[in-house]
């Protein structure tokens, strides 16, 4: 449902309610808001690390991203500098900061990600995903395509 006063549509997002999509080993994300949804301003996705699972350390030259901690500990590393991230703290990557997530524990983390601009978000992770699934990586595409450089 859209408002006279906004283009973005009235979103309720049931936990768990939408398929899971691979994004790196023990990764997976689901959109929470959508491209579409936001009138392209942003994305807003669910995501879980299981244990020994991680985002690979990576940055976004058009995009900023910021993660919140819904449950669980991640060990974050942010530019240079690591950090341990847990229940309710939040981190904000400004675009061309190279940052990576870990979970070291033996629980799942769920984080909430915020993408801005999100435009290209989830064709980013539709790729990114049919990757996964075929094994066959690239990563020159990625970069070109959709600005996220693996570093």
């Amino acid at each position: 449902m859209k408002t006279k006063h906004s283009k973005k549509e009235l979103v309720i997002a049931k936990r768990d309610k939408s398929p899971k999509i691979w994004m790196a080993k023990g990764e997976y994300t689901n959109i929470i808001v959508s491209t579409e949804q936001s009138n392209g301003e942003y994305v807003i996705s669910d995501g879980a690390i299981h244990p020994d699972g991680f985002i690979p350390e990576h940055y976004h030259k058009w995009e900023d991203q910021t993660f919140h901690v819904l449950e669980g500990e991640v060990e974050a590393k942010i530019g240079n500098k690591i950090y341990q991230l847990s229940t309710g703290d939040s981190i904000h990557c400004p675009r061309g900061i190279t940052h990576y997530m870990k979970n070291n524990s033996t629980k799942n983390v769920r984080l909430l990600s915020y993408i801005f601009p999100g435009t290209w978000a989830e064709d980013y992770f539709e790729e990114t995903s049919r990757q996964n699934h075929s094994g066959e990586y690239d990563l020159e595409l990625v970069e070109e395509k959709y600005g996220v450089v693996y570093t």
